[in-house]
C-alpha cells in the first residue's frame, strides 16, 4: 500500500467525521455514537478499497508470471516443432530422391 492510499482513507475518515458532525450540529442534536458510527462506516469502505486495490496487484503479478510461462513454453515448442518438421521435411526429400533416381535407372 502506498502511503498516497493510506493519506485518503484518512482524509475520508476525517471527513465523514466532520460531515456527520456538522449535519448532526444544524438539527441540534450532536450525538456521538452517531459520528463514532459515520467514523466506522467510512473506515472499514476505506480499508475494504485499500485490500481490494492490493488483491488486484497481487492478482495482476500472479498472472504476468504465468503468462511469461506460457511464453517460454510455447517458445519451447515452436522449437521442438520446427525440428520435427525439418527432420520430416529432410526425409521427405530424400524420399523423393531416391525414388526419381530409381525411376530414371
Amino acid at each position: 500500500m502506498d502511503i498516497k492510499e493510506i493519506s485518503l482513507a484518512v482524509v475520508m475518515t476525517l471527513s465523514s467525521i466532520v460531515l456527520t458532525y456538522k449535519w448532526l450540529t444544524r438539527l441540534g442534536e450532536s450525538d456521538p455514537v452517531i459520528i463514532l458510527s459515520a467514523m466506522l462506516l467510512i473506515g472499514s469502505l476505506a480499508a475494504m478499497m485499500l485490500l481490494n486495490n492490493s488483491r488486484i496487484r497481487t492478482i495482476e503479478t500472479a498472472l504476468d508470471a504465468k503468462e511469461r510461462a506460457i511464453r517460454i513454453n510455447i517458445k519451447g515448442v515452436e522449437e521442438n516443432l520446427e525440428k520435427k518438421m525439418d527432420n520430416y521435411t529432410k526425409n521427405t526429400t530424400n524420399t523423393i530422391g531416391e525414388f526419381s533416381k530409381r525411376i530414371y535407372r
